[in-house]
């Protein structure tokens, strides 16, 4: 069985109203695909790359060889109230002692045979058949309800990233990002292409790090990151980033203050930060992890991120 490209979610700020929109949480995680393929079980990462040996290490070597199946959804690592942490996650790709678990929202093939061209709201049916037949303690079903609003609140209030909306009747769309899927962020934060870092002068380690967006293929700075990294981070980051790290930046782009040191735009990260300039540069950020999971071209400038509510759905009038 191939991987099957990811379908992708549109930004929104609105919750969409009506009986055709189902909603879900939006987990915090990295987004894999989980193939199930002559009782064998591999993770694959939306880019299609196999992580199985990474992140594996909480499912079964076998399951039943009946159940072909592909399954599409995030791994996670929880934090003590069972919600999903990413700075978790990421100590997990280095740290086995971190428990992983796959929250199954989508079924992309069932017996062998794509379901794709189905109905989100038959395949939510299959899904929850397919993960009951599997058995496996560490893959969730994602539960999913009709009220949006309701869910937005919970969710916001024991402070989870966003909701998704789904559209109940929409096919599968392998590869494209679809308005029939939308995400909803209650949090500043999102992900940004590393143009480069600065070293402390005293030690050496990362100090800050300069982050960009690809935009109509040139890259644009969107300021630095200076705050939550660990110690640890700075050393490892700092012994990482030397590697294939280079003096100034490209006279392509503006001026930056400090010694910067350049990378290849190839390293994505997760950053929150209080509030965009109307430049579009981030503020009092915060670094929350590396994405290894996304690539650079996968990056986009999310300026609804800079309004950090999101507005309740109001009823459409009769």
């Amino acid at each position: 069985m191939r991987f099957i490209p990811c379908q992708l979610a549109s930004q929104a700020r609105v919750l969409p109203v009506g009986e055709d929109w189902i909603f879900e949480p939006k987990f915090d995680g990295y987004r894999c695909q989980l193939v199930v393929w002559d009782g064998k079980l591999r993770l694959f990462t939306r880019n299609g790359l196999d992580w199985t040996e990474r992140f594996g290490r909480s499912l079964p070597e076998r399951v039943c060889e009946t159940l072909d199946c592909a399954l599409d959804g995030e791994i996670c690592a929880l934090d003590q109230n069972g919600r999903p942490d990413f700075g978790l996650l990421c100590k997990a790709l280095s740290d086995r002692s971190v428990p992983l678990t796959y929250f199954a929202f989508d079924l992309l093939a069932s017996s062998g045979e794509s379901v794709t061209p189905l109905s989100l709201h038959a395949r939510k049916k299959r899904l929850a058949q397919v993960i009951s037949s599997l058995g496996i303690e560490s893959v969730k079903l994602v539960a999913h309800t009709g009220d949006g609003n309701a869910l937005a609140e919970v969710l916001k209030s024991a402070g989870w990233e966003g909701v998704m909306a789904k559209d109940r009747n929409s096919p599968y769309q392998p590869g494209a990002r679809s308005p029939a899927w939308r995400k909803i962020k209650f949090t500043r934060r999102q992900e940004f292409i590393v143009a480069g870092w600065r070293p402390d002068r005293k030690t050496g380690v990362v100090k800050s790090i300069v982050v960009a967006t690809m935009d109509n293929g040139a890259l644009t700075l969107r300021g630095s990151v200076g705050t939550g990294f660990s110690v640890r981070q700075r050393s490892e980051l700092a012994e990482f980033f030397s590697k294939s790290s280079t003096f100034g930046l490209p006279s392509s782009l503006p001026p930056v203050e400090g010694d910067i040191r350049l990378l290849p735009p190839k390293l994505v990260a997760e950053v929150e930060f209080l509030e965009l300039s109307s430049g579009g540069c981030v503020r009092g950020a915060s670094f929350i992890g590396l994405r290894e999971d996304k690539a650079a071209a996968d990056v986009q400038h999310e300026t609804i991120s800079c309004d950090q509510s999101y507005k309740i759905a109001q009823p459409q009038a009769a």
